[in-house]
């Protein structure tokens, strides 16, 4: 084989490991949705960030100075279970909403306190098994009369 052919068929090699190594990294990591809109009953709307990966669901709101009052997070864990919530590096109080699989309201916990301290106090877990827990605003709950028993509808936002 001559030179020229070889240096070509090497850089072919190598173009298409690049493209399979490319492939496998976009197939494998996961791009779950940057946010979706939450509906409640009374129509309202909420925007919510997601954090599904266990250092999101570890942060949460953390080191942030305020949230929108139209704006939360959505917890999205595995599986159902009792999960716990805690405000830690918290900077600002906030509304927590734990949702079973049906994403129906289990448990409210109104005007929690941000807690900048290393060890904070931890709320929930809901009575029944949760699969989601949205952080709002303070006060959220309240004005938009959220109860338990509500069902609520997420639709992705693309």
């Amino acid at each position: 084989m001559e030179k020229s052919q070889a240096t070509r068929l090497g850089l072919l090699v190598i173009l298409a490991f690049s493209l399979l190594m490319a492939g496998s990294y976009f197939m494998s990591t996961s791009q779950g949705p940057e946010s979706l809109m939450v509906t409640f009953p009374s129509g309202t709307r909420l925007q919510v960030e997601v954090a599904d990966t266990p250092l999101m669901l570890h942060a949460g709101l953390a080191f942030r100075d305020s949230l929108p009052s139209d704006w939360g997070m959505v917890f999205i864990y595995d599986r159902p279970d009792f999960h716990r919530v805690t405000t830690r590096q918290y900077r600002f109080p906030v509304d927590l909403l734990w949702l079973d699989e049906a994403k129906r309201v289990i448990l409210i916990a109104e005007q929690v306190p941000a807690c900048p301290a290393e060890e904070c106090p931890s709320y929930g877990p809901a009575p029944e098994r949760d699969r989601y827990v949205i952080a709002t605003p303070a006060g959220f709950a309240q004005r938009e009369h959220v109860a338990l028993g509500a069902d609520l509808r997420f639709t992705l936002q693309l």
